[in-house]
């Protein structure tokens, strides 16, 4: 057996990907295998890449590449009996405060290769074609047992097991966690179709009916969608892929424009299921992505989940691996995803039940559901509720223990546990730079904030000592005020303070994931000094403490 590894990571999809990349970006030692020899057909997976996930491919240098395949989805609408349509503009919301804004149609197959793409370059490949057959840890690691296509086996040791294998995960069954939930009792067929109808492309179609639900999204190529129907009846008993014929007559009886099917690329059934892990962790074991929470596909939201899980656990196992962050901080991990995988499976499968329920109460809400969602489309409260969830801007972590709120909450503005938003800044010789940009690095960045007005020599002065004091290894620290003075930068406008909140001297502590763990406003230097102290073990000169 050779030296231990500092984490071997088990499946070889979005979610393993960005876990391996992640570790090994931040120095890490990382194997990532994979059961399956090649990658499985891309017509029933993953499709939507939600704004949220595009800052971190943003965050992890990726973004250039993934918007090289993707197409912007310029609208959910939803059809009525008559065939017009109720229509939500996905990305005309400026109060996201985010440089990525909108939903995106990548196919997974071109997302799996844009996060493989940085492996060799960090010493990492995925060995495709390897089982993790067995494994027992104990207080120092993990003994793996590998098993190879052709029945060889190989015993490696790592510090660290990350389950990132799907819902029939061998390491969640090896950990002997609980999969809570049921499958969904409904018909549920899929085609990749080319087809001429009326609507436009590059949008997204939702067609509820009395005979059940059709949802149309668009895939990269001229009038090719993706038509999902489920229908709340049984499915065959026979299972075998519809015939072009049943599928069309199925869309006829569903979707109320007319069409014409040009080509079918691919036909199928599949069976929907919703199911969360009772915990994320296992001693040295961590669960992460299909692993951990598997639901209905209402709103894109599977493979984002995923994604963000593993970027969520690997910033902090790399800082707790190397020394610079105390071991409780791996806790806040299933303390932050556990809720919201939870939350998300039962939004889901509420949606889900009221679209595709079976009985007299299902039909009815099918056939007034267009005319009520026509409605609220209209409000801008629902529509930025609708576009908040969609896009995952508004995940929360206030519960966390690595969320600290110094003073009173902000009545406008993220607390902490909140996502940290974007804002434009301008530099000492006058440029605009992004917020997001200014922080990108593999630390965490502390926010100093000296207030919308210019700040006097003395304030300004204490905001460079406090910078001092607290930039290093672990910390970059902006200074941001009216002006941009020794090596600060500017918010003349006063947006970035609106953004954040802020009127007056403040400290944001934003996390390597883009979320704000401190929040001190106003300005505590002594609170702030603690918190900072509690989360990070070593000093600004890199010495521990």
């Amino acid at each position: 057996m050779t030296e231990a590894l500092d984490a071997l990571v088990v499946g070889g999809g979005p979610t393993g990907l960005t876990m391996a990349g992640e570790l090994a970006r931040r120095g890490l030692t990382v194997r990532i295998v994979d059961k399956a020899t090649a990658p499985p057909p891309d017509h029933s997976r993953a499709l939507a890449v939600q704004t949220r996930t595009m800052e971190l491919f943003g965050a992890m240098g990726l973004l250039d590449a993934a918007l090289a395949h993707a197409r912007r989805v310029e609208g959910l609408n939803v059809l009525l009996a008559s065939g017009r349509r109720a229509r939500l503009p996905i990305f005309d919301f400026p109060e996201l405060a985010t440089p990525v804004p909108g939903v995106f149609v990548i196919q997974q197959f071109d997302t799996e290769n844009v996060l493989a793409s940085r492996l060799p370059g960090l010493g990492v490949k995925l060995e495709r074609g390897v089982e993790l057959a067995a494994y027992a840890q104990d207080s120092d690691g993990v003994t793996c047992t590998l098993r190879r296509a052709d029945g060889s086996a190989e015993e490696v040791r790592a510090k660290w097991l990350l389950g990132c294998d799907g819902a029939r995960s061998a390491v969640r069954k090896g950990a002997d966690i609980a999969f809570e939930g049921d499958t969904y009792d409904d018909h549920c067929a899929l085609g990749d179709l080319v087809v001429d109808w009326p609507l436009p492309d590059g949008e997204i179609y939702l067609s509820p009916s009395r005979r059940g639900v059709a949802a149309a999204f668009p895939v990269p190529g001229n009038h090719r969608f993706r038509i999902i129907l489920i229908r709340p009846e049984a499915s065959p008993a026979h299972g075998a892929p519809p015939s072009l014929e049943e599928f069309e007559g199925m869309m006829r009886e569903m979707i109320p424009v007319p069409f014409q099917v040009q080509k079918a690329i691919v036909l199928s059934r599949y069976r929907l299921h919703h199911r969360v892990a009772t915990r994320l962790r296992d001693g040295r074991v961590f669960l992460a992505g299909d692993a951990a929470h598997i639901h209905s596909p209402a709103g894109g939201q599977g493979m984002n989940t995923g994604i963000q899980d593993a970027y969520n656990l690997a910033w902090k196992l790399a800082a707790v691996e190397q020394g610079r962050m105390p071991a409780w901080v791996l806790d806040s991990y299933e303390a932050e995803r556990l809720p919201v995988a939870r939350r998300l499976v039962a939004f889901t499968d509420r949606l889900f039940g009221a679209l595709a329920g079976h009985g007299p109460v299902g039909r009815t809400l099918r056939a007034v559901a267009p005319r009520l969602v026509s409605r609220a489309f209209g409000i801008a409260a629902v529509q930025r509720r609708i576009v908040g969830f969609v896009s995952q801007l508004k995940i929360r972590y206030r519960k966390s223990p690595l969320s600290v709120q110094i003073g009173a909450a902000p009545e406008r503005g993220p607390r902490a546990g909140d996502r940290a938003p974007d804002a434009v800044l301008r530099d000492e010789a006058g440029e605009q730079v992004h917020l997001f940009d200014a922080m990108r690095g593999l630390g965490s960045t502390l926010l100093l904030f000296t207030g919308r007005q210019p700040a006097d020599g003395a304030a300004r002065e204490r905001a460079r000592q406090l910078a001092a004091q607290r930039s290093g290894p672990d910390v970059k620290v902006l200074v941001i005020g009216a002006r941009a003075d020794g090596g600060g930068y500017a918010d003349p406008d006063g947006r970035a303070h609106a953004a954040y909140g802020v009127e007056a001297a403040a400290a944001v502590l934003v996390r390597p994931d883009g979320y704000i763990g401190v929040r001190s406003d106003p300005l505590d230097e002594r609170a702030l000094g603690r918190a900072l102290d509690r989360i990070f073990t070593r000093r600004a000169d890199g010495a521990e403490r």
